[in-house]
C-alpha cells in the first residue's frame, strides 16, 4: 500500500499538489491522467524517493521492489550489449553472481576444511537466492521481452548505445518488465512503439500480477489495463473507481452537475441583487416622500 497524506508540492509559483491525500492498494492497476505539466510524473518521483515533498507524508511497505519506467533512459550501461543491458533487470542479482564466481574460484585454492565448509554453505544460501530471484531465467525472458517489443535476435549484441532514442527506451521497458517489481511505474511506456508492440505489451501487463501505475495519453492502454483512474489537474487529485472510459463518464456527470450549481447560485444571487435594489428603490421613494411631507 501507498499513502500519501497532505502532500504539497511546488515548484517556484507553480503548485503541482496542492495538500493531497490518497492511496493506492496492492493488486491495484492505476492510470494517472491529466494535462502535460499536471504533477503526474511528480508522483512517480516521490513515490520512488527522488522527488521530496514539500510538506506531508508519504508511506510505503518495508522491502517493496519498484519498477520504473521514466520518459528518459538513464545514461548508464550503454557500453553493455543490448541483451546484456536488460538481462540485468534485478542489481542484487549481479553482486550474488559475482561471489558465486567469487567463491567458485576460492574453491580451487588451499583451504582448511572449515573453511570450505564456510564457503560451500554461503554458495549454497547465495545459489537459492539467486534462483528464488530469478537469476537463471531472466537471460531467456530478456531474450522474450525484447522480441515482442521489436528487436531482432542479431541486434542482441550491439552496444545499447548504437540504438537510436527510442529503441533505448524500448530496451529500457523490457529491462523494468522482466525485473517484476511488486509496483511498476510506467510514465507514457508506448509513445516509442508501434502496433504489434503496443499489443504484446498489453498481453504482458495482463498478466502481471503486482500493482501497475501507469501514465499514459494512449485511451487504448488506460482502457485495456486499468481499472482504477487517479486524475491530477490543478494541484488536486481525484479517484475515480473506474477505467478511463468510466472516468470520462464521471467526469463529464460532475462537470455538468457543477455547472448546473453554478448557474443556480448565480440565479439565487441575481434574485437576491434585483430584492435588494427593489428594496432600496423603495427606501429611495419612501425617504422622498417624508422630505416632501416635512416641507409642506
Amino acid at each position: 500500500m501507498i499513502d500519501f497524506k497532505s502532500v504539497y508540492k511546488s515548484y517556484g509559483e507553480q503548485v503541482l499538489l496542492d495538500d493531497v491525500s490518497f492511496r493506492i492498494n496492492p493488486g491495484e492497476r492505476v492510470g494517472f491522467v491529466g494535462p502535460n505539466g499536471s504533477g503526474k510524473s511528480t508522483v512517480f518521483g516521490i513515490i520512488c524517493g527522488e522527488v521530496l515533498p514539500d510538506k506531508g507524508s508519504v508511506s510505503l511497505p518495508k522491502n517493496l521492489s519498484i519498477g520504473y519506467l521514466r520518459q528518459q533512459l538513464p545514461g548508464d550501461g550503454f557500453a553493455l550489449s543490448l541483451l546484456d543491458y536488460v538481462a540485468d533487470a534485478v542489481p542484487e542479482l549481479s553482486a550474488s553472481a559475482a561471489r558465486l564466481r567469487e567463491i567458485d574460484h576460492l574453491l580451487h585454492e588451499n583451504l582448511t576444511d572449515k573453511e570450505s565448509a564456510s564457503l560451500l554453505r554461503e554458495h549454497g544460501e547465495l545459489q537459492a537466492k539467486f534462483e528464488h530471484m530469478g537469476g537463471y531465467r531472466l537471460r531467456s525472458e530478456a531474450e522474450a521481452a525484447l522480441c515482442g517489443l521489436g528487436f531482432h535476435i542479431d541486434a542482441f549484441a550491439r552496444p545499447l548505445g548504437s540504438f537510436s532514442g527510442g529503441w533505448q527506451m524500448r530496451a529500457g521497458l523490457a529491462r523494468v518488465l522482466i525485473g517484476n517489481p511488486d509496483f511498476l511505474l510506467l510514465d507514457e511506456p508506448s509513445n516509442y512503439l508501434d502496433i504489434p508492440a503496443v499489443e504484446w505489451l498489453c498481453r504482458f501487463l495482463k498478466a502481471f500480477n503486482g500493482t501497475l501505475l501507469l501514465i499514459s495519453h494512449d485511451r487504448f492502454l488506460l482502457k485495456k489495463l486499468t481499472s482504477i483512474t487517479l486524475e491530477i489537474n490543478g494541484g488536486v487529485i481525484t479517484r475515480y473507481p473506474g477505467d478511463y472510459d468510466f472516468y470520462r463518464r464521471e467526469r463529464e456527470f460532475r462537470t455538468k452537475t457543477l455547472e448546473a450549481a453554478k448557474r443556480n447560485q448565480d440565479k439565487k444571487k441575481e434574485q437576491l441583487t434585483r430584492t435588494i435594489e427593489r428594496f432600496k428603490a423603495k427606501s429611495s421613494k419612501a425617504s422622498q416622500a417624508q422630505s416632501m411631507m416635512k416641507m409642506l
